[in-house]
This record gives structure tokens, C-alpha cells and sequence, in this order.
């Protein structure tokens, strides 16, 4: 019930009242903008499945492009230690294989949010 005190706030000061109001009608603009963009988004996210579907992958052993390539053992040397490792063909963690993971790409390449700085 606290939380709606600052509603009273609202009524009795003109205003404020009309900034709130203002607001509040502009969320319909905000939301048909928001309408457009997931449209745009997964206009994009569907060309690009079908451009990119199955190409992001990599091989854990860096000399190695090729799946063909990427097979077997190699030496990892990290600072002063040797490590043997299996040669692994991984997808890379955002990809294009299905519409939801490419939203979810698109997203991040739009937001560049987790990008290195």
C-alpha cells in the first residue's frame, strides 16, 4: 500500500499530472517502435540462418581450420607447462545454427553488450 503513495503525489499536483500523463500515452509510440524492431530483428535473424547456418565452428588446437584438419592429439603450451589435448570441432558460443540463437546474436552484435572493451 506504500507503494501507491506517490500516485496521491500525482493527483494533487497539475504538473505532474501532466508529465505522468504524457508518459503514459507515449507508451503506445514506444511500443509500436519496439513492434518494428523485433520485426527487423527477425527478418535478420532468418537471413541469417540461411547464410550462416553451420559455419561457426572452430578447432580447440588453433593451427587447425578444417574439421577434416581437427583430428587427433596436439601440445598446448601454456607459461612454463606442457599440456597434451584432444583436438576438439566446437561451435562458437554465439552462432546462426536456429532463429532463437540467432536473435540472440543479432542482440549482442547490436547491443555490444559482452564485447571486449
Amino acid at each position: 500500500l506504500r507503494v501507491l503513495r506517490p500516485l496521491k503525489t500525482i493527483k494533487r499536483l497539475p504538473k505532474l499530472k501532466a508529465v505522468f500523463d504524457c508518459v503514459v500515452t507515449s507508451l503506445k509510440n514506444v511500443f509500436n517502435i519496439l513492434i518494428v524492431y523485433k520485426l527487423f530483428m527477425f527478418i535478420f535473424a532468418v537471413i541469417a540462418v540461411q547464410l550462416f547456418k553451420g559455419k561457426f565452428f572452430y578447432c580447440t588446437d588453433g593451427s587447425k581450420d578444417t574439421e577434416k584438419e581437427c583430428q587427433g592429439y596436439y601440445i598446448d603450451y601454456e607459461k612454463d607447462k606442457k599440456e597434451v589435448k584432444k583436438r576438439e570441432w566446437k561451435r562458437h558460443e554465439f552462432h546462426y545454427d536456429n532463429v532463437i540463437w540467432a536473435l540472440l546474436t543479432l542482440f549482442t552484435v547490436s547491443t555490444g553488450e559482452g564485447w571486449p572493451q
